[in-house]
């Protein structure tokens, strides 16, 4: 019973918190929410603060995890690149919290939070030494060419963002692919990627269709 209980605030401040932010979001607002009262919510939790941090704990965990898991699928630098694209995406789709994590929205942030470290900087910096690692490793294969940048890593980053700020835009899908197009040209050599990168790519994608943040 203590368990579903804490599972049900969890639930109830997830849906909250994605939908409000952090600010507009009481504690009462999330009991309602459950059907418990205030002081059953600070038997399981110390503060709406504390509250909060494990729930972007939970979120970001989460993401790691399928960040990691859809990297290790794949071989060549493109085709990692394009999957931390896919992955943030559906992943700030399903949670909105992360958008505002992501970008440091003030809007989610409570007096003294650590934005850099703990449960809110963990995702962002995990996200972006993958994605500095996919550059060094395109760079090392030959396949990109990062020269042609004064930071080719920052670039990348930034492009994702602007990706999760247009994330209520009909047409984001469209504008994910066209980012990438872009990428994939900017970033690459005149080469073609090996075909037996591509050909294994091809497999693990086909495997990873059913797979996302849900």
């Amino acid at each position: 019973m203590k368990a579903s209980r804490r599972n049900l605030l969890i639930k109830a401040g997830m849906e909250q918190f994605s939908r409000r932010g952090y600010r507009d979001v009481s504690v009462e607002d999330v009991v309602v929410q459950c059907g418990l009262s205030v002081g059953t919510f600070y038997k399981y939790f110390p503060s709406k603060e504390a509250f909060y941090e494990q729930i972007l704990g939970l979120i970001e965990r989460e993401g790691i995890i399928k960040v990691d898991r859809a990297l290790t699928r794949l071989h060549s630098p493109i085709n990692k690149l394009k999957a931390v694209y896919r992955f943030i995406v559906l992943g700030v789709k399903r949670y909105p919290i992360l958008r505002g994590v992501l970008l440091g929205d003030p809007g989610y942030r409570y007096p003294g939070m650590d934005i850099g470290g703990g449960a809110v900087g963990n995702l962002r910096k995990h996200v972006e030494t993958v994605l500095t690692g996919i550059i060094r490793e395109g760079s090392r294969k030959g396949v990109f060419r990062p020269g042609l940048y004064s930071d080719a890593s920052r670039l990348v980053i930034a492009l994702l963002d602007t990706v999760i700020l247009h994330l209520d835009d009909d047409h984001v899908e469209e504008l994910t692919r066209d980012m990438l197009v872009l990428l994939q040209r900017g970033l690459r050599r005149a080469i073609r990627l090996r075909r037996r990168d591509e050909r294994l790519d091809r497999k693990a994608n086909r495997e990873e269709e059913s797979d996302g943040w849900g």
